[in-house]
């Protein structure tokens, strides 16, 4: 997918910048002055999140509401699957000392759930970082709490039913119906739900510790190693018993 950002120069023209997936924007020059410049993506777990977060909105602007609506949802999907992904591949580097390879990743993502709309796969991640239900870890946190609380009609609503209903049902209905004839104000809300679970993810993400995380998972790895080679040193020191007596 292609992704466009734009930024303003001192001087009050554009710099235009374009990128495939999560390949750099590289730069760019001005079109009024002709001074060179640069885009940098905001640090994230998920670039590509960040940047369907953007490209959402650029097709919500662009009056294509049904493709801003699917844009939104990928988001969200995208930074759930990549926190997941981080937190196997810290504790795949706590054993190994090195970064995961795609092969690794895409065995990892089979334990990811691909069913469930967006309750599942959220619970599943918050369980993995936060030990608790998507529910219980924003209403938990005073933050995410404020967030969540800032959308529509939210309050006294289950915040994991509210996106499932408000944004990934609205999803499933331009994919799985066909339906796409999507309006200004539907998108418009979709968006507005999509930047603040990114948001949720990110407090999720800066508010774990990944390093205490890691060490129990690595430890639990070899915990679970060690247990498998007793359990065959035993199976062969049986048979090797069985032959002696014959």
């Amino acid at each position: 997918m292609k992704f466009k950002d734009e930024k303003t120069c001192s001087c009050g023209g554009l710099f235009l910048f374009s990128a495939y997936g999560e390949g750099e924007f590289g730069t760019s020059t001005c079109s009024r002055c002709g001074r060179p410049g640069a885009s940098i993506d905001s640090l994230s777990v998920s670039v590509t999140a960040e940047r369907l977060i953007h490209r959402s909105k650029q097709e919500l602007e662009g009056g294509d509401y049904t493709l801003s609506i699917i844009t939104a949802v990928m988001a969200v999907e995208s930074y759930l699957t990549r926190l997941f992904l981080k937190l196997k591949g810290m504790a795949n580097y706590a054993i190994t000392f090195e970064l995961p390879t795609e092969s690794q990743e895409m065995e990892w993502e089979k334990e990811y759930p691909r069913s469930g709309g967006f309750k599942v796969p959220s619970d599943f991640v918050s369980q993995k970082l936060a030990g608790a239900t998507f529910d219980k870890f924003v209403e938990g946190n005073a933050a995410t709490a404020t967030i969540f609380s800032g959308l529509p009609s939210s309050s006294h609503s289950s915040p994991a039913q509210y996106i499932q209903d408000r944004l990934f049902k609205q999803r499933n209905r331009i994919v799985h119906w066909g339906y796409v004839n999507s309006g200004k104000a539907e998108a418009e809300h979709c968006l507005e739900i999509a930047v603040v679970v990114v948001r949720i993810l990110e407090r999720m993400d800066k508010g774990t510790n990944w390093i205490e995380l890691a060490q129990k998972m690595a430890e639990a790895a070899r915990a679970g190693v060690a247990a498998e080679r007793r359990h065959l040193h035993e199976i062969l020191a049986e048979r090797q018993q069985a032959e002696s007596r014959e």
